[in-house]
């Protein structure tokens, strides 16, 4: 899966580019996107001549919130199209306007920190508006009662590869007590939609999930089901969630901390930063699959 921001002369089509986050750190584990990072400190710009793709692109209806600098070779544009915040970026000759993810000398996602820096941002109570399947906790307390100890949401492709380690890598800590709220999207593969849709109607969605995972990369009838317009809707309102949050790939983390301040991540960590997400004790990981994330 290649990364890579669009140019265009003097035409947008307004949406971000959505990328499996891991395929930058798939070369390094800990080379992940993460809410707790610091953003650097960046100004509005004073009031400078617009681009020409800007203008252009206010004549249908874009609206500019602020812009910023990006280094010496960009400007970065708060703008708003059809009712949705993002972020573009145009160069500095003001010839190009970049809609996509931008990437540093270091792999770091910039866009995705800008988006987290400029754009609204949703709250934990907002996620409920999501459309989900829900893997519950198996940790029984004292009592022999079922106890959640922590809740967590995950936007997941059915065909991203690091979407379906992310559900190998939770499932000793369902064990443990953390219940997972898992979000579908659909952009990797023309299937992912099929696939989600049926995961969005199964009548025991978490049993179609782990069919989904344990055969991963596999036909699996059960997953074929044809798309409705509600589908598309439903997946159309998880990627506008997942793109409020400034997740830019899957799989995209989802949680509160001890301070119940939102925290989010994108793609898949190192295994004992499981543990600190969840606030529950390490559990071990036998997989060989997720040898190279230990």
């Amino acid at each position: 899966m290649s990364i890579f921001a669009r140019i265009l002369p003097a035409t947008l089509l307004v949406g971000s580019l959505i990328f499996s986050a891991q395929a930058v750190a798939s070369q390094a584990p800990e080379a992940i996107q993460d809410s707790t990072a610091g953003l650097a400190d960046e100004a509005v710009t004073p009031a400078l001549e617009k681009p020409e793709p800007i203008k252009h692109l206010e004549n249908q209806g874009l609206e500019v919130v602020r812009n910023f600098p990006v280094g010496r070779s960009l400007v970065g544009w708060v703008v708003s199209f059809d009712g949705k915040d993002l972020v573009v970026y145009t160069t500095a000759d003001g010839e190009y306007l970049i809609n996509g993810v931008i990437l540093d000398a270091q792999g770091v996602d910039l866009t995705e920190e800008h988006q987290r820096s400029w754009l609204p941002r949703p709250e934990w109570q907002d996620m409920e508006t999501a459309h989900y399947l829900t893997e519950s906790s198996l940790y029984q307390n004292e009592d022999g009662q079922t106890e959640t100890r922590f809740s967590l949401y995950m936007f997941f492709d059915p065909n991203c590869p690091f979407s379906q380690l992310a559900w190998v890598a939770m499932q000793p800590y369902r064990e443990a007590g953390a219940e997972i709220r898992w979000i579908p999207v659909a952009y990797l593969k023309p299937d992912s939609r099929h696939r989600a849709a049926a995961l969005l109607d199964a009548e025991q969605p978490a049993e179609l999930l782990a069919l989904n995972m344990e055969n991963f990369g596999q036909s699996v009838a059960e997953l074929d089901v044809a798309i409705e317009n509600h589908h598309r809707e439903q997946l159309q309102a998880n990627m506008d969630l997942m793109q409020s949050l400034g997740i830019n790939g899957t799989p995209g983390w989802v949680w509160l901390d001890e301070e119940d301040e939102l925290k989010t991540l994108s793609g898949m960590p190192r295994l004992p930063r499981l543990a600190e997400i969840t606030g529950l004790p390490r559990q071990e990981h036998p997989e060989t699959e997720l040898m190279r994330y230990r």
